[in-house]
């Protein structure tokens, strides 16, 4: 029984992997202005929600996109998402959005981590494989030396037929 708390606690774990492993990075964009095709999250300064409001929604307070171009005045991005204050998260299909520069703060690069979704995904197996082994999916649950066969066993008369 112990075993398969273990087996529990470990197919949870390997359930969320996934989302505490994330398979990103974020790091901080240190030049003036990103070269296209990178992909930014950024939070929005309070002149930038007022002034982004009607295009993105009044309680946008992060968005992640793709830039288009860049200059120092404006930031065209293909909007992904946007994080709104109350929680909630909209998924954009990366329509294209002109940011003021100054509407933009706490700025990052977000890259795909090779490394990490390596080590996520085989985490993910091992435990999987586990958990299969642990539950008898991959045959440990057949018995090394199993007992013989019962012997035939002949019915006296069972060949005899009787007509009424």
């Amino acid at each position: 029984m112990h075993g398969m708390s273990f087996v529990r606690t470990a197919a949870r774990i390997a359930v969320f992997i996934p989302i505490f492993a994330a398979c990103y990075t974020r790091r901080p964009i240190t030049t003036g202005a990103p070269e296209p095709a990178t992909r930014i999250v950024a939070r929005l300064t309070d002149s930038g929600v007022v002034e982004m409001g009607r295009v993105i929604g009044a309680g946008a307070y992060e968005v992640e996109g793709v830039v288009a171009e860049a200059n120092p005045s404006i930031w065209k991005l293909n909007l992904t998402r946007v994080e709104q204050r109350t929680g909630s998260s909209i998924n954009w299909n990366r329509e294209l959005v002109s940011f003021p520069r100054f509407a933009l703060t706490e700025i990052t690069e977000k890259r795909f981590d090779k490394t990490r979704s390596w080590m996520a995904a085989g985490l993910v197996t091992t435990v999987a494989i586990l958990a299969a082994v642990a539950f008898g999916a991959l045959g440990a649950d057949e018995q090394i030396n199993p007992p013989p066969p019962p012997p035939n066993i002949r019915v006296p008369g069972g060949g005899l037929r009787i007509g009424f």
